[in-house]
């Protein structure tokens, strides 16, 4: 009995009590114009009967694929039990609630035939909310030191806009685990995969995120928090532990936009007042020199004086 040859494409998808929405994502997939590819969906201990409705799916449409059922252990853990039961070259990253267009596999091997010397290809995408597009995420770009890069100036990909050769995205031991990098789980791998790997961004909208609205100051709190968390994990193995004045100047400068962000997004909703006054106080005590940190500082201020 031969053994069925493997597929070109392993579109790799986390979900987590997504019964209600994840045919959608599903039929995105189906409708691609490329179809060698198969489906790894980890169900991540949903209590709404998400492997039910995909192994459903993949069976009415026969489409290659499984749903692989683990305990709740988050979205890193997710990934990577999808990733190791995968088969393709590429590994093409899909979360639960994120759409593609038709021609996103397509466009994207077409991209690794032209380049060969590409590991890692992201595509930019429709920003979108209850069916509306509110802008356009483009990703990168891609500099030299594309490591110094993620680190120092932020994230610049987005899971389901990702696409990796097989042997690169195992290359860094996949994402790690750890509880107190998830939400930015994904950043981190790859600030990893950069040290091993070369990016390449192309400009096609190839799909859409879509934003959920959750508890605000909670939810903004935790990822932050986990954020400084990582942040931290890396400027000691970058910097050493005796970093530069230089050196030092630049970490402060980038957990100051740490600090920025939370502010910027706690104000937005209107909540936590204590804890915007605390987000406001470790900006500027640790980098008081950004005129980001100071117009957003002014603006704290302002308004938090109309009250």
């Amino acid at each position: 009995m031969t053994q069925e040859a493997a597929p070109r494409v392993s579109v790799v998808i986390p979900a987590y009590n997504a019964a209600s929405f994840i045919e959608k994502t599903l039929d995105a997939v189906r409708a691609q114009t490329f179809k060698d590819f198969e489906i790894v969906v980890t169900d991540d201990g949903s209590t709404d009967g998400t492997q039910a409705v995909v192994e459903g799916y993949l069976k009415r449409y026969s489409l290659k694929g499984r749903c692989i059922r683990q305990e709740n252990k988050k979205i890193a853990a997710a990934r990577n039990t999808a990733m190791r039961a995968s088969r393709g070259d590429f590994i093409a990253f899909l979360d639960h609630d994120d759409l593609w267009y038709p021609e996103k596999l397509e466009v994207v091997l077409a991209e690794f035939q032209k380049h060969p010397e590409a590991d890692l290809v992201c595509h930019s995408e429709n920003i979108t909310q209850n069916g509306k597009i509110l802008r356009v995420a483009h990703y990168g770009p891609w500099v030299p030191d594309m490591y110094e890069r993620l680190l120092l100036k932020g994230n610049a990909l987005s899971p389901s806009s990702t696409t990796v050769r097989r042997e690169k995205a195992f290359a860094v031991g996949g994402f790690r685990e750890n509880p107190e990098f998830n939400t930015v789980e994904d950043y981190d791998y790859w600030m990893r995969l950069s040290r091993v790997a070369a990016f390449r961004f192309i400009t096609c909208v190839l799909g859409e995120y879509q934003v959920v609205e959750r508890a605000a100051s909670r939810r903004v709190e935790y990822h932050h928090s986990n954020l400084e968390a990582l942040l931290r994990d890396h400027f000691a193995d970058y910097f050493g532990e005796d970093p530069s004045s230089l050196d030092r100047q630049r970490m402060r400068r980038r957990l100051s936009a740490v600090y920025r962000s939370a502010l910027g997004q706690l104000m937005e909703h209107r909540e936590a007042p204590e804890r915007q006054r605390e987000y406001a106080l470790k900006m500027l005590r640790t980098f008081p020199f950004d005129p980001k940190n100071l117009a957003r500082g002014l603006l704290w201020l302002a308004r938090s004086s109309w009250k």
